[in-house]
């Protein structure tokens, strides 16, 4: 009897041992605006200069866009991007992983200098850059979530034309009314549908930009149990964000106004606008990847936790 309880006890040990860690929707994104607050200094060196080439390309895109005449084939045009074009996602990608490898470098694997690069009469450290095979890897799965986020949004948009008819009416006031309301609630089918998607394809990119290896079998190990919860994460950030710029956009037309022409796109106004969104472009690029970071460290098994947060580090 007392070697069958030992051995019940041992199953139930290992059982526990076993038993996949729980995210805590609100624990995580809560702990991911506290290391955001007690860290900017050391993030913003992480992230600023892979920020402003991802800033440089946009309006390279726009440019090539909007600028007079047009020099975008209108074949590689598409509405649902900011710029119009298929080409966002592919041009803004690398700089994103690279933000995304610093930043997961430095929480996860405890390496504050991953791109480090040196420059005479620069300190270094302030300037980072990296192009490796798993940054391009990692740029290549971004790439694959951003199309996907394009093609639900044009979905949502198909589906707001062909459900219009349904709200046609004697009472045409009472009609548009209820259709405004049914299209500002219906950007919440993307939205959700696409934190889904990064549910799978995130934490994919993170283990490839720490390790530079496509391990899914392990990413699929780690996350056992906590989709649905990373899921929740990423659509109250995308919600979040959505609402953010919703607000953010009449500030920057005003701003803008009183140095350049809103009215008509100019490289001017262009490089001005950019700079007033650059810090809260560079907030949000940063929020996701640290959130990112916060899961995988999360779930890691006890034994291979150094701490959830570790401590200030002066760059």
């Amino acid at each position: 009897m007392a070697v069958a309880g030992s051995m019940r006890g041992e199953a139930l040990n290992r059982a526990r041992r076993v038993r996949p860690r729980r995210l805590r929707v609100f624990s995580t994104i809560l702990s991911t605006l506290d290391y955001c607050g007690r860290n900017a200094a050391q993030l913003f060196v992480l992230a600023w200069f892979p920020c402003a080439l991802e800033s440089v390309c946009r309006i390279g895109l726009e440019w090539l866009i909007y600028g007079w005449p047009p020099r975008m084939p209108e074949w590689l045009l598409f509405d649902q991007f900011y710029p119009s074009t298929w080409l966002t996602p592919l041009v803004n990608a690398p700089p994103l992983a690279m933000v995304w490898a610093f930043v997961l470098s430095r929480i996860c694997d405890r390496n504050p200098d991953r791109g480090s690069v040196t420059v005479r009469g620069i300190r270094r450290g302030w300037i980072r850059f990296e192009i490796s095979p798993a940054v391009l890897l990692g740029a290549t799965i971004f790439v694959a979530t951003d199309l996907v986020d394009g093609l639900l949004r044009l979905t949502q948009f198909k589906l707001l034309l062909a459900t219009y008819p349904l709200f046609e009416g004697r009472d045409a006031a009472f009609d548009a009314a209820l259709f405004d309301s049914w299209a500002r609630w219906s950007v919440a089918l993307p939205i959700l549908a696409v934190s889904a998607v990064a549910a799978w394809t995130y934490p994919l990119a993170a283990q490839v930009l720490r390790t530079g290896a496509l391990d899914h079998p392990r990413v699929r190990d780690l996350m056992r149990g906590n989709r649905l919860r990373l899921t929740a994460i990423f659509f109250l950030l995308n919600v979040a964000s959505y609402q953010f710029y919703l607000l953010l956009r009449p500030a920057t037309e005003w701003l803008v106004q009183f140095f350049a022409d809103p009215l008509t796109w100019t490289l001017r106004e262009a490089t001005i606008r950019h700079a007033i969104q650059f810090p809260f472009d560079m907030f949000w690029i940063v929020t996701w990847a640290v959130t990112v970071a916060m899961v995988m460290e999360a779930l890691k098994s006890p034994a291979n936790r150094s701490g959830l947060f570790p401590e200030n580090e002066s760059s």
